[in-house]
């Protein structure tokens, strides 16, 4: 019987991966950053959204590209496309979303913050990075990280054992050894997947089909679903995103409260946040000057990663 279950949700998981999946290879990925990027509170290039209501310019705050042409002759300032062709079905999402959030997640959040002490959520937490680690050691594996992949591995076996199925972290603590959490949509990014375009998941908020795509089958394949039984994995995964979501309640509530259109709102700042990462790898960056990239566990931006980008203009 749970054979039976696990195949049923494989199939269903893997066709609705793969069609999120060939969405995104149709799309290219915007222009590729060059060796060096800058720092800047200006401008520096245009952010265009295609959308069912037609154009609209976003002017990004945090990166820009330096005003040079490449080695093409091609202008790094020019102008980058992001699409919006779901909008249609984004809105309609996204506006079942808000009120889930508003009346259901945001008190029942508060409630569990105010409840449940700091050092029982942060045990709980170290649980479910250590449970995900076997996923971080394979994305490095494939993006070639094999040193990466081994320190992954080293910390689920150290943690599973020494930290008490991973409720404690002795690997970072005692061995130094640092949570790296790798997913999917980084190994797409890797090897130069676009995102697709722009896509709001239910309950799991803003992203886009590339991010997507990681999400569905990162569930379908999560560790999780070999350590218990159908449907107690849909009750732990479930309290897992609720757990990462709670402590950043708040902030969604604050930034709700600064727009009239919040779908236009929490849009803007997740492309924003995408052409930031975008315009200056993680590879460049340097700590002291550059926020920490969105990419997350599973492909959604927190609302205190989307705070980041506040201070940008962001209404149509």
């Amino acid at each position: 019987m749970l054979t039976h279950h696990l195949l049923k949700k494989f199939i269903s998981g893997s066709l609705l991966s793969a069609s999120l999946f060939l969405s995104a290879c149709s799309t290219h990925s915007p222009q590729q950053a060059p060796e060096q990027a800058e720092i800047s509170n200006k401008a520096g290039s245009e952010l265009v959204v295609n959308s069912s209501h037609g154009k609209q310019t976003i002017e990004p705050t945090v990166v820009s590209y330096p005003a040079q042409n490449n080695a093409q002759g091609v202008s790094n300032s020019e102008n980058i496309a992001f699409d919006d062709p779901l909008e249609f079905i984004n809105r309609p999402i996204f506006a079942f979303n808000d009120k889930l959030f508003e009346y259901v997640l945001i008190p029942a959040a508060k409630g569990y913050t105010n409840v449940v002490p700091d050092p029982v959520r942060t045990s709980v937490g170290h649980f479910f990075g250590n449970i995900r680690e076997p996923l971080n050691a394979l994305n490095q594996l494939f993006q070639g990280e094999v040193s990466d992949s081994g320190k992954s591995i080293g910390r689920f076996l150290i943690n599973s054992t020494v930290g008490l199925l991973g409720f404690f972290d002795p690997a970072t603590a005692w061995f130094e050894i640092d949570e790296n959490v790798s997913t999917i949509n980084d190994t797409l990014v890797k090897y130069d997947v676009g995102y697709g375009s722009y896509l709001v998941l239910p309950i799991l908020g803003q992203s886009d089909l590339r991010n997507g795509f990681s999400t569905i089958t990162e569930s379908v394949f999560h560790p999780i679903q070999y350590a218990a039984e159908s449907p107690e994995t849909l009750y732990i995964q479930s309290y897992g995103g609720f757990h990462a979501f709670a402590p950043e309640a708040p902030t969604y509530e604050e930034l709700r409260k600064e727009t009239d259109d919040p779908y236009v709102f929490f849009r803007n700042l997740y492309m924003q946040s995408m052409l930031r990462d975008q315009q200056y790898p993680a590879e460049n960056q340097e700590p002291q000057n550059v926020e920490p990239s969105t990419n997350d566990n599973n492909a959604t931006s927190t609302p205190s990663e989307l705070a980041d980008d506040a201070p940008a203009s962001s209404q149509e």
